[in-house]
């Protein structure tokens, strides 16, 4: 469905693929964010939009030179154009070359066990006149990138380029030629180089790497490629990235792995008819492995406490400083309100895992402490807000550089924390499917919502905020869940501009939560849950289905946004 121009006097107008009318206090609360001076464009209204603080729930709001605190966000950060990426043909081509092909090709990347695939990969010039810095690394490699471009640790987590330190260890990448001309690969898991072989007709991202080709013990790779320091550039340049939908990051020619530009979601290897019998037996293993509301781990394990990213906790608003042993206990739970686990099953029947989770305490009081902080700011300014939770920061001021570090931070945790959770998940699910034996997942996507990134929109550098609403830039993988007992839908975005490459990130409630529980009983949550394995209890009857938007609905007002890739059915679901 095309966006309709909404019929409101603002600064700028107000676009809405809603395809119904706003009612009076979310008209009213379009128009006070339409209003604010530095606003670029429009403002993209997405199918599932409803009523929200400050700014609507499903709302697209780009920004020029300021920000408003009140969306969790992520800058994406990239490299300038001459930068190489070694794809499995053997080549190496500068990213500019890349994004010059406006299609597929195939790269390098790392999975979570730290083995070396192929993945589909894009490329696109993403930020003009961008900021840089320069990243030497011991192997005499220089790689310059934005401040904010994440690079792989040696442990698989990330860190940003401006916050590496000498001496740190890179998750590291080797090649070269054997004596046939054959690209040889070593795997950081075991340092001996294998030869790299893909059948481009059957393409199979984890299996292209073959073992056949081991090479005497004097060639094993004992070394990590480190940071020798991280230097200022004085000039800028216009900078490009890759997205790779499978596992977000990918090799550079330089030798290192960086990341690439929510919800999580993995397609298993299992038909649905290996759940017969085993429903519950799971649900009961998901809700004794992974904490739900307010609750935490009692157990700490070696991936958490081990997380790179606990060094900088002291660098965090002064606030939470009083927080560190909760936010440990809690990476690895699921939390409250609208958070989910589900198992799925697709139209072919195949099996998929589903889960949706945020940045936990630690990210709500992060928020918390810095909204406080722009309204003081905007109080002392006597700033003519239209609302007061639209109280912002503007670039350049310690205020913004403060706010949006830890907002980066909270981003990762989130990630983190669904990484944790997915992993325990994958091992429940095959315990009951497998006997415990790892399966490969088919394709693993991964989405973030209510979060802001600097982006190039319209041919100018914009902060875009997706007050929940997701990515959609073409070939982005994204996960459209609808409410538990409906379906969902993993889909690939068509790019669209006047949306600027967003969609909906759900299906948008209809009422709140506490209009939820006076309108509806536990017998109608049990009769709209028919056929799904989840608690049926007055605890989660805010979640009913019927308190949300029909998703079928949601997808049709946006098929000019995005392109459905699998239509989902939970049969599995625990609640927050």
């Amino acid at each position: 469905m095309p966006y309709k121009k909404l019929e409101i006097p603002a600064e700028v107008p107000v676009l809405s693929w809603a395809n119904h009318e706003l009612k009076d206090n979310e008209t009213q609360m379009a128009k006070n964010v339409a209003s604010l001076p530095f606003v670029f464009k429009h403002v993209a209204l997405m199918p599932d939009v409803h009523l929200g603080k400050g700014a609507l729930v499903g709302s697209v709001i780009a920004t020029k030179e300021a920000i408003i605190p009140a969306a969790v966000g992520v800058d994406i950060g990239c490299f300038v154009g001459n930068t190489l990426i070694p794809l499995v043909d053997g080549k190496s081509y500068s990213l500019k070359e890349l994004a010059t092909r406006n299609q597929e090709f195939i790269v390098y990347a790392c999975t979570p066990t730290g083995k070396i695939v192929a993945a589909k990969a894009s490329a696109k010039l993403t930020r003009k006149n961008a900021s840089l810095v320069k990243v030497i690394l011991d192997n005499g490699e220089e790689i310059i990138c934005t401040p904010d471009h994440e690079f792989m640790l040696r442990d698989g987590t990330y860190k940003e380029a401006q916050h590496l330190e000498a001496e740190t260890s890179l998750m590291p990448f080797y090649s070269k030629l054997d004596r046939d001309g054959y690209t040889l690969i070593s795997q950081p898991y075991s340092g001996r180089w294998q030869k790299a072989q893909i059948d481009f007709m059957n393409f199979s991202q984890e299996d292209f790497v073959s073992v056949a080709s081991f090479q005497s013990e004097r060639d094993v790779v004992r070394y990590n490629h480190k940071v020798v320091a991280v230097v200022p550039v004085e000039y800028t340049e216009d900078v490009y990235c890759l997205t790779v939908p499978e596992y977000h990051n990918f090799a550079l020619k330089a030798g290192v792995f960086v990341h690439n530009c929510g919800m999580g979601a993995i397609k298993t290897p299992f038909k649905g008819d290996k759940l017969e019998g085993k429903l519950k037996k799971i649900r009961l293993d998901i809700e004794a492995a992974i904490p739900t509301g307010f609750n935490e781990n009692k157990d700490v394990e070696t991936s958490v406490t081990n997380w790179q990213n606990w060094s900088d906790f002291k660098d965090l608003h002064s606030g939470v400083q009083d927080l560190e042993s909760k936010a440990i206990k809690q990476l690895g739970s699921l939390g409250g309100g609208n958070h989910f686990i589900e198992v799925c099953v697709d139209t072919e029947n195949q099996v998929w895992l589903m889960l949706h989770s945020g940045s936990r305490n630690i990210g709500n009081k992060l928020a918390q402490y810095h909204i406080s902080t722009a309204k003081d700011l905007a109080k002392m300014a006597d700033t003519n807000l239209p609302d007061k939770d639209l109280a912002h920061f503007v670039s350049g001021t310690p205020e913004f550089a403060a706010y949006w570090h830890d907002l980066q931070w909270a981003q990762e945790y989130a990630r983190f924390n669904r990484d944790v959770m997915m992993a325990r998940f994958k091992k429940i699910v095959e315990k009951h499917l497998s006997g415990g034996k790892p399966f490969k997942p088919l394709l693993v996507v991964n989405c973030h919502h209510n979060y802001s990134e600097k982006e190039v929109h319209f041919g100018e550098d914009v902060y875009v905020t997706r007050k929940g609403a997701v990515r959609a830039q073409q070939e982005d993988y994204g996960i459209i869940p609808g409410s538990m007992g409906a379906k969902s839908y993993i889909v690939k975005g068509k790019g669209n501009v006047e949306s600027f490459c967003s969609c909906a990130h759900g299906a948008g409630r209809l009422m709140s939560r506490t209009k939820a529980k006076k309108a509806y009983t536990l017998d109608d949550l049990i009769e709209q849950t028919k056929g799904v394995e989840c608690r049926k209890d007055e605890g989660i009857l805010d979640e009913i289905p019927g308190a949300y938007k029909p998703i079928e609905q949601v997808m049709d007002n946006q098929s000019d946004l995005v392109e459905v890739v699998a239509t989902l059915k939970q049969v599995l679901c625990v609640k927050g």
